[in-house]
C-alpha cells in the first residue's frame, strides 16, 4: 500500500485510484483535442472547398471572392491548430512540451511548403487545372500525414485513421479534375472530419461519464 506523502500514513484503495485518475487526466490535458481539431479542419474544408466548387462557372468576381474566403478559412484553421497545440503544453517542461510545439509548428511549415510548391508549378508554366489539382492533393497530403503523426505520438487511433482517410480522399480528388476535386474534398474530406469530430466527442463524453 502506498504512503501519503504528507502524513506517512498508508493510502486507501480509493485514494490511490483517485491519484491515478488525476494523473491520467493531467496527461490527457497535454494532448490536442481531437474533436476540436477535426471540427476546425472539417468546417474549413467544407466552407473553403465548397465555395470553390460552387463558384465554378460563375463570374470572375464571385470566383475571386470564393478563392479569398477559402484561403482565409484554411489559414484560420492553421492558426487555431498551432495555437491549440502550443497552449495545451504551456507551462509543461520536457518531452511533452517539445512534442506539442513541434507538432503545432509542423502545420505552419507543411502549408508553407505546399504554397511554395504550388507557386513553383505555376511559375514553371503548369496549367490552372494542374496547379489547382496539385494544390488540393498536396494540402490533403499535409493534413493526412500530420494527423497520422499525431495519432502515432499520442496513440490516438481515431486521429491516425482520419489521417489515412484524408490521404485517400486527396488522392481520389486528383482524378476528379476541376471542379470535381473541390467536391470530393468538401464532402469526403471535410465531411469525414466533421463525422470524426462528432464520433470522438461522443466517445470522450462517455469515457468521462
Amino acid at each position: 500500500m502506498d504512503d501519503d506523502d504528507t502524513t506517512g500514513t498508508p493510502l486507501g484503495t480509493e485514494e490511490a485510484l483517485a491519484i491515478i485518475a488525476d494523473q491520467r487526466a493531467a496527461a490527457a490535458r497535454t494532448q490536442p483535442s481531437a474533436p476540436l481539431l477535426f471540427g476546425v479542419w472539417g468546417t474549413a474544408w467544407v466552407l473553403g472547398y465548397g465555395l470553390l466548387w460552387l463558384s465554378v462557372g460563375e463570374d470572375e468576381l464571385w470566383a475571386a471572392w470564393a478563392a479569398v474566403v477559402a484561403g482565409l478559412v484554411i489559414v484560420a484553421a492553421m492558426v487555431v491548430t498551432a495555437w491549440h497545440s502550443v497552449t495545451r503544453t504551456h507551462g509543461i517542461r520536457g518531452r511533452s512540451a517539445q512534442q506539442g510545439a513541434m507538432y503545432g509548428w509542423g502545420w505552419f511549415l507543411g502549408f508553407l511548403g505546399q504554397g511554395v510548391t504550388v507557386a513553383a508549378l505555376a511559375d514553371a508554366g503548369a496549367s490552372r487545372e494542374v496547379v489547382g489539382l496539385a494544390a488540393n492533393a498536396i494540402a490533403s497530403l499535409v493534413v493526412g500525414l500530420l494527423y497520422i503523426a499525431g495519432g502515432l505520438m499520442w496513440r490516438a487511433t481515431a486521429m491516425y485513421a482520419l489521417g489515412a482517410w484524408i490521404l485517400l480522399a486527396g488522392a481520389a480528388s486528383a482524378f476528379a479534375g476541376i471542379p470535381g476535386s473541390y467536391a470530393v474534398l468538401a464532402l469526403a474530406g471535410g465531411g469525414g472530419m466533421l463525422v470524426a469530430a462528432l464520433v470522438t466527442r461522443v466517445r470522450d463524453g462517455r469515457s468521462r461519464a
